[in-house]
């Protein structure tokens, strides 16, 4: 995979790591993981992984996505 299609998204908010998940949300990393697997949270939009390859979650976006389903 080339560097630009390793490009995350610009301006897209503060980054948090899985065990930030649930002091920040009330989500537990299982939950977590599940809504990537199922496609709920998206890769590029929610959630992509750091250099070292550890998956790391959006807060703005994630945010939005909470408020949406309320």
């Amino acid at each position: 995979m080339g560097a630009a299609e390793k490009a995350r998204p610009v301006g897209t908010g503060r980054t948090i790591r899985s065990s930030l998940v649930h002091p920040t949300w009330g989500i537990t990393a299982e939950a977590a993981r599940k809504y990537r697997e199922r496609g709920v949270w998206l890769e590029g939009k929610h959630w992509w992984y750091d250099p070292v390859g550890r998956v790391v979650y959006c807060v703005s976006a994630i945010d939005e996505w909470l408020e949406s389903t309320r």
